[in-house]
């Protein structure tokens, strides 16, 4: 389940350029950009958000969506997400992405 901090990029901006509408257009976003500054209201980013848990087959905690300010934010927090379950998948712990 191990993805690369790049490959977690590319997928976040894939997922922005989507909800841009952009969906065949897909250009790495500048991890330094404000999400706002892309046109993403809060739907959008729960919307991008959902999209990526369903990809990565994760489910990250919601109260943490405020916290998100640049692209970096939304990448760090899947890549975070990503090591969390691979640590519990190393110590043998069962991962539910139901929950």
């Amino acid at each position: 389940m191990h993805s690369s901090h790049e490959q977690i990029w590319r997928q976040v901006s894939q997922e922005i350029s989507r909800a841009q509408g952009n969906a065949r257009a897909v250009t790495l976003q500048p991890a330094q950009t404000p999400l706002s500054e892309l046109g993403l209201d809060s739907l959008k980013l729960i919307e991008i958000v959902y999209e990526l848990e369903t990809f990565y087959q994760l489910d990250v905690d919601e109260e943490h969506l405020a916290e998100l300010h640049k692209v970096s934010d939304l990448i760090d927090m899947f890549a975070s997400a990503l090591t969390a379950a691979d640590d519990s998948l190393a110590s043998g712990e069962h991962h539910d992405p139901s929950r």
